[in-house]
């Protein structure tokens, strides 16, 4: 593109990498007519008020512009008056192009996303609410309606019969919006898993939250699709969920107006209000027959009234009569008015509705291990419970066997900062032991379990995973305080963190044998594989961030810091780095309270690694030291060898390679005498990346080689692809590409087999330099873009630099 007219350029444009190309143009060409370098990202992102990784899709090729964006991007960077008809129509040939693109690409691996949870049994009434929805074809509805009041039945009900008019599929998530103790689903989450489904590969998902919105709505443009927004709290959780086009349909549930919605975006409000007499009547029929409801009209009626006409109250009395046939309805008409005198009042704000008494007549004929259970459910973190927690819940209290308090020594590495990873998380030895106590008998939790679903007061949402509704839940908490008292809530507790605790050190040694076990924490959970440990994060993986919360917040600080430590290979695997920069900030608070060396240590290490995968090296070198300080205290040269190699990577990154190189050869000196084989191995390709940084090659390659030979032998694969890595770097300093390339390529397959996605974009971006350094400018842009992608799913700030790596024209 030599020419300096844009409007001509424009007219070759097809599809958006000549759409970006035409933007990179306009971007050179002004910086020529001006005589200044061009503008950087950040600096378009100052001046537009957009997100820095947006303007980065725009000028990469992943995101086509939005008409407007595009119309203001072009006029700064001085395209002229002329050429703002050609531009505009290059932009929307390469969107069309775009939308064909992605519906080819992105065919779900299991067909059409079908999402809807299953339908509710039973459903009857809602005739005048039915009718406003069938009303609606395209566009945005609203239910809105108090908390009980049966707005996501009606919506999962209307959805199962309309789902034949959207072909292309229905999604479906729960937002999460009301509810004690949930955190509420942000767009951003609710975006990727609506990606998935749509079938963009996990790693394909932009990290941005603008170019989430765009993708998502470039896949549903021409399509026709429901998406069920249920439990939504605010109008900002529901915009950027919002598809584009005019064929797609949003069903939304929310307890408040969201008048917002209404105003700005046409969405259509059905208000949803306390059932008619005569639904309730039908509702009862529905679920416990119509000639037991036909034989004591009476009854029926007082039963209504007792409900005040509240479904989710109707539900536990209908399941409750299904259960006892041979009760008149009578009888129980006449043991809900005497629980209805027996009990204070508790009211919706929102509705004023009396269901306590409903709940407490059902409560009350519960056996005693379902009625326990149910109460102890108001203690468990997250949004849902498992079956192996709520037989923690129903164990007998346990004892301690030592108190959980430092200070501990410390011994054993798992692994240390290679040239392109971090430092492993520290292995624990020599503390004092835990809590002990057995975990409930799981065939007591299943019948129980099995109860309170078949009673209405739990619900089975996924396999094994149970939820309550928040009415229930605030109830059972109340019940909780009554009647089990702070001793007995307070072990309930501790057995259920100890639970997670156990679960999860299973699994963190799962998914790094290398990692040094904490000591006395018992195996827990049937978790054998890695495979297993890594679904079982995935399921758990709110609970668990909520777990380290709750035991920091009952005093339960051993528990919050090693819970902690638990999570670190799986959030950073994942790249929730800004999960593990807030559970270790928790972490590190809990053990400083407690007074407890050992854990200030390893939190503040781990906090140190949090914020160099955050890109915050100040922070970071901050947080190392406090670490440095805490080892020495106690004692722990491995925590102290693997603080220097942390110390160390931080230098490398700011191009300090003489001080890299001091504070591996002190990390690998520690390790000698610790008899670490897998830290030293770590720290020799620490330092040949770090001999290579200075230009002393030879001296590299003979660090990596023994970094090498070492790591096949005790089997660590991560630190073997660090190595691979490292000898490739050092191979392309030297101008040897062919075995550079091939160093390279054998740390991609160990990045992908070990699932390290970090250290895969790490590795790609070496091979794209390669590729460019030997003129192969195709290959170099695809290993760049293959990073990139990586990287922006991440979140992290390496990304910047390889967007310059693309943008950049060869030389």
């Amino acid at each position: 593109m030599d020419s300096d007219s844009a409007a001509v350029l424009a007219t070759a444009v097809s599809n958006v990498e000549g759409l970006a190309e035409l933007l990179r143009h306009l971007r050179r060409r002004q910086a020529r007519r001006r005589g200044d370098p061009p503008l950087t990202y950040r600096e378009l992102a100052g001046r537009t008020g957009w997100s820095h990784g947006s303007i980065g899709g725009y000028f990469t090729g992943k995101i086509v512009p939005p008409t407007d964006r595009f119309d203001t991007l072009v006029q700064l960077l001085d395209a002229a008056p002329d050429e703002l008809g050609p531009l505009a129509d290059a932009r929307d040939r390469a969107e069309e192009h775009s939308r064909a693109d992605d519906r080819g690409r992105a065919e779900p691996h299991g067909g059409v996303p079908r999402q809807l949870p299953a339908a509710p049994d039973a459903f009857t009434g809602r005739d005048a609410a039915m009718a406003r929805l069938d009303e609606a074809d395209a566009g945005t509805v609203i239910v809105i309606g108090t908390a009980g009041v049966g707005k996501t039945a009606l919506a999962v009900h209307w959805a199962h019969r309309v789902a034949g008019r959207f072909p292309d599929g229905q999604l479906y998530v729960n937002l999460r919006g009301f509810g004690p103790g949930e955190a509420e689903v942000t767009a951003d989450e609710a975006l990727r898993a609506f990606l998935t489904a749509l079938g963009v590969a996990p790693d394909q998902v932009p990290a941005e939250l603008d170019a989430r919105v765009g993708l998502f709505r470039s896949l549903l443009t021409g399509r026709r699709f429901l998406v069920v927004l249920d439990n939504a709290a605010h109008a900002g959780q529901v915009r950027p969920l919002l598809p584009g086009g005019s064929g797609n349909l949003v069903l939304v549930t929310s307890r408040n107006q969201l008048t917002g919605l209404v105003a700005t975006d046409g969405a259509v409000p059905v208000t949803l209000d306390l059932l008619t007499a005569e639904e309730a009547r039908r509702l009862l029929a529905a679920r416990v027959g119509p000639a037991r409801v036909a034989a004591d009209p009476a009854a029926v009626d007082a039963i209504v009234e007792a409900c005040a006409r509240l479904p989710l109250a109707l539900v536990i009395v209908a399941a409750r009569a299904a259960a006892r046939p041979d009760l008149p309805l009578a009888g129980l008409a006449g043991e809900l008015r005497a629980e209805r005198g027996r009990l204070t009042v508790l009211r919706d704000a929102a509705a004023a509705t009396d269901v306590r008494s409903v709940f407490a007549w059902s409560y009350q004929r519960l056996s005693a291990p379902a009625a326990g259970l149910f109460r102890l459910l108001a203690l468990a973190p997250g949004p849902d419970v498992g079956r192996a927690a709520a037989a923690a819940l129903l164990g007998e209290p346990c004892t301690a066997t030592a108190a959980l308090a430092g200070p501990a020594a410390l011994a054993g590495p798992a692994g240390l900062a290679g040239p392109a990873g971090l430092a492993g998380p520290t292995g624990l030895a020599g503390e004092p032991g835990t809590v002990a106590g057995p975990p409930g008998v799981p065939g007591d939790a299943r019948r129980a379990l099995a109860e309170l679903t078949h009673a209405s007061l739990l619900t089975e949402h996924a396999p094994g995973r149970f939820v309550a509704h928040d009415l229930l839940r605030a109830y059972a908490s109340e019940l909780s305080g009554t009647l089990d008292g702070p001793a007995q809530r307070a072990a309930a507790t501790l057995r259920l963190l100890e639970h997670y605790l156990r679960t999860a050190h299973t699994a963190a040694l799962l998914l790094d044998p290398h990692r040094t076990p904490l000591p006395d924490v018992a195996a827990g959970g049937a978790l054998e594989t890695e495979a297993q440990a890594l679904a079982w994060y995935a399921v758990e993986h709110h609970t668990l961030l909520a777990a380290v919360r709750e035991a920091a917040a009952t005093g339960h600080d051993a528990h919050a810091w090693r819970l902690a430590w638990t999570l670190v290979d799986h959030l950073d695997r994942r790249g929730h780095w800004p999960d593990l920069l807030a559970a270790q900030r928790i972490a590190f608070a809990a053990a400083a309270r407690a007074g407890d060396a050992a854990g200030e240590a390893v939190s503040a290490h781990q906090l140190g690694r949090a914020c160099i995968r955050m890109g915050d090296y100040d922070a970071a070198a901050t947080h190392l030291e406090l670490a440095l300080d805490r080892y020495g205290r106690i004692g722990d040269d491995a925590g102290r060898a693997r603080v220097h190699g942390n110390l160390g990577f931080i230098a490398d990154r700011q191009a300090r390679p003489r001080d890299a190189i001091g504070h591996l050869l002190r990390s690998l000196d520690l390790l000698r005498a610790t008899g670490d084989q897998a830290g030293q191995g770590a720290a020799l390709a620490n330092l040949g990346w770090s001999y290579a940084a200075s230009g002393e090659h030879r001296e590299a390659l003979d660090h990596c080689h023994q970094a090498l030979e070492l790591q096949q032998r005790i089997g660590d694969r991560t630190g073997e692809a660090y190595s691979w890595d490292s000898i490739g770097f050092i191979h392309h300093q030297l101008g040897e590409h062919e075995p550079a390339a091939e160093c390279y390529r054998q740390a991609l397959q160990l990045w992908r087999e070990i699932g390290d996605r970090y250290g895969e974009s790490e590795t790609q971006t070496h091979l794209g330099d390669l590729h460019r350094a030997a003129g192969a400018e195709p290959e170099a842009r695809a290993c760049w873009l293959a990073a990139l992608t990586i990287l922006e799913d991440l979140g992290h700030p390496d990304a910047e630099q390889v967007r310059q790596r693309v943008a950049q024209p060869p030389s």
